[in-house]
């Protein structure tokens, strides 16, 4: 090699060198190497840029814990470093710095113990990554999400206010209606009559299509498990809707297997409101020929069977590129359709959405323009010893007559209405326009039952129904109260149970419904509960308080089981958002508390409200009072401050250990 090749292969050399340190100097993470007990002993200028610090104010002079938040050297001590020593490296450690001029700065790091041939320890290599842009999303996600969740409450006050406007002069409507079916009319009249009562059933289904999306969309709906007769189920539907296919001159049938067991475990109800939407689709959709019901069984064991239902009709059928979308909320297959025959486009939606409840999916096969085939399969219980519920005969209406009722209501349509069925049952009733009047009528005495609107002027229901319990009369605490409500919001905040009501009805109501409540709750039937044919399940009077004062508990998941209305995979979900929530929230506190920035930590006890409420926090509550206290104060302690941040972060620990145990469940 000639001498001028050696000085080229040297020069190359040092080049290479040189670029390898400026890469390590300028490189888009910070590097720090470190002793084993934590003296820095190297540092590149990113790092450096970031902090704000000088190199030889670093280098043999500080130890990587001490640039940490309080909270940071905490967890150092308890987790980052035995865990280094343990395994010889950490991965993605979440901390916070604190810079040259006292600002905290997020970081992610990983860490890696270098050894000798021996196995000792030399120095520890740290990359550093700047997690600023990081949590700036997640607050951005969280922001948003917020927002989405303010949408979604302002929808469903929304669709509270429409319901409760629609349904008062529905229930109206549709009572009157019944009780012009009694009189006598003309032939012209009964033709007017047939046509308002096809129009509020039609305007009932629409309020109730989007009251069922709705608590779909909320989680808020479960399966029930009880047994019923398929046979008659499907008669109940062939009979409902055999009117219907009557007026259309179409043939409605009904074709079952005559290996169906004669009961099966499961919700009926659910299963009868799947195959009514439909049936009552196919009816809709079918000009002439047919609609056909069928159950067949598909596998059959001892102790259950897979059945195969499936309505078939000879309509106008679906377009292939058109099947996917009408199982969407709103959307008919095409928009002449909709104009043509109608409807919310919800049945098919919401059936779908009960079938997934059931752990099932829909199929359909179609041809344009000859007809439809809508089939899903369920794995159902089956059992020829379960007991069904003994059909139930129509009370007969003097079995009411004699009770004295009271009736609060503001409307006087619906006052007017309702006292038409009153008198009919031969009760004898007083009524009022608002809570307070209803409170003075109770307190007077002679009552055996109140029928009581939650919304009314001066007083509502809930106030009303409160001070009625809190008289101290014991026979007044036990009196019959019957809310009758159009808001959905009784339903979503289940506030009746626990507000003192003894059972509950929705407008607009079925009267024989509303008449077996009234005699269950006087005595005037045996005390068996009534099939209800309404949405929402009678409630039981609530549980009496506690005399005794009982420490309350650090947290509780009660709350957080009741949204997810007993289903895992809703638990496992709301477990898991709260949880990011928290592991989000929780270093903002350390800082702000450390900081003793009492306006930011203001702010993130409110954002924690929800949270606190939602697991009944009381303990990390305490603590956030004790520490907003404190830096209320004049120049606290820093050992107090210390003390109470440590407390604040031991609550939020136990916390976020006990939601990551549920949200890493599988299924």
């Amino acid at each position: 090699m000639s001498r001028a090749d050696e000085e080229g292969t040297a020069l190359d050399e040092g080049q290479l060198e040189e670029s390898a340190e400026e890469l390590y100097e300028h490189a888009p993470c910070g590097y720090i190497s470190t002793r084993p007990d934590g003296l820095i002993v190297k540092v590149n200028q990113t790092f450096l840029t970031w902090t704000g610090y000088q190199r030889e104010e670093l280098l043999g002079r500080k130890r990587f814990y001490e640039l940490l938040t309080m909270a940071g050297r905490i967890y150092h001590e308890t987790h980052y470093a035995p865990l280094l020593l343990m395994q010889g490296f950490v991965r993605e450690i979440s901390l916070e710095l604190v810079c040259a001029d006292r600002r905290t700065l997020p970081i992610l790091l990983n860490t890696v113990q270098k050894k000798d041939a021996a196995g000792t320890a030399l120095y520890h290599r740290t990359t550093i990554f700047n997690a600023t842009d990081r949590k700036r999303y997640e607050r951005e996600l969280l922001l948003a999400r917020r927002k989405a969740e303010q949408l979604a409450q302002s929808k469903a006050t929304l669709l509270a206010t429409i319901s409760h406007e629609i349904r008062n002069p529905l229930n109206a409507l549709t009572a009157a209606t019944r009780l012009l079916g009694m009189t006598a009319l003309s032939p012209k009249q009964e033709q007017y009559l047939r046509v308002l009562v096809t129009s509020s059933s039609s305007l009932l289904e629409l309020v109730n299509d989007i009251l069922d999306w709705s608590k779909i969309e909320a989680g808020k709906l479960s399966l029930e498990q009880r047994p019923f007769d398929p046979r008659e189920l499907l008669s109940g539907i062939v009979n409902g809707l055999a009117a219907r296919a009557e007026e259309k001159k179409l043939l409605l049938r009904a074709h079952l297997d005559d290996r169906l067991p004669g009961h099966l475990l499961g919700d009926p109800v659910k299963l009868g409101q799947i195959l009514t939407n439909l049936a009552s689709n196919a009816l809709k959709f079918t000009e002439r020929g047919s609609v056909t019901l069928t159950l067949a069984v598909r596998a059959q064991n001892a102790d259950e069977c897979i059945v195969d239902f499936r309505v078939s009709d000879t309509g106008i059928g679906i377009a292939p590129d058109q099947i996917s979308a009408i199982f969407e909320e709103y959307t008919q297959a095409s928009y002449d359709i909709g104009m043509k025959y109608g409807g919310t486009g919800l049945g098919l939606s919401i059936s779908r959405k009960l079938l997934e409840l059931h752990g099932s999916k829909m199929s359909v096969e179609s041809v344009e323009g000859k007809g439809s085939s809508f089939s899903f399969e369920l794995r159902l219980k089956t059992g020829e010893n379960i007991p069904l519920d003994e059909p139930r005969s129509a009370a007969p209406e003097q079995t009411l007559r004699g009770l004295r009722v009271l009736l609060a209501d503001d409307s006087e349509v619906n006052t007017y209405v309702l006292t038409r069925w009153l008198e009919r049952w031969g009760i004898a009733f007083d009524t009022v326009q608002n809570g307070r009047l209803a409170v003075e009528r109770v307190r007077e005495g002679g009552y055996d039952l109140v029928l009581m609107d939650l919304h009314m002027p001066e007083l509502n229901g809930y106030e009303a129904v409160r001070l009625i319990r809190q008289l101290p009369d014991e026979r007044l605490r036990q009196l019959p109260i019957i809310a009758i409500s159009a808001s959905v919001q009784i339903w979503q905040q289940s506030s009746v149970k626990t507000s003192g009501f003894t059972d509950f009805i929705s407008k607009p109501f079925d009267t024989d419904v509303l008449f077996r409540m009234m005699a269950l709750h006087t005595s005037r039937t045996p005390p068996n509960p009534p099939e209800h044919l309404e949405q929402e399940p009678a409630h039981q009077p609530p549980e009496p308080l506690a005399t005794s004062a009982a420490p309350p508990p650090d947290f509780s998941l009660v709350r957080l089981e009741q949204r997810a209305a007993g289903d895992p995979q809703v638990r496992v979900a709301l477990a898991r958002l709260t949880l990011h929530e928290l592991e989000q929230i929780r270093p903002e506190l350390r800082s702000a508390i450390v900081e003793g920035a009492a306006s930011k930590l203001e702010h993130l006890c409110q954002e924690l409200e929800g949270t606190i409420r939602l697991l009944d926090a009381d303990a990390l509550a305490a603590a956030l009072r004790r520490a907003k206290s404190l830096l209320a104060s004049d120049k606290p302690a820093p050992a107090r401050v210390q003390a109470v941040s440590l407390a604040v972060d031991w609550e939020m620990e136990t916390l976020i250990e006990t939601l990551a145990s549920i949200a890493n469940q599988d299924f």
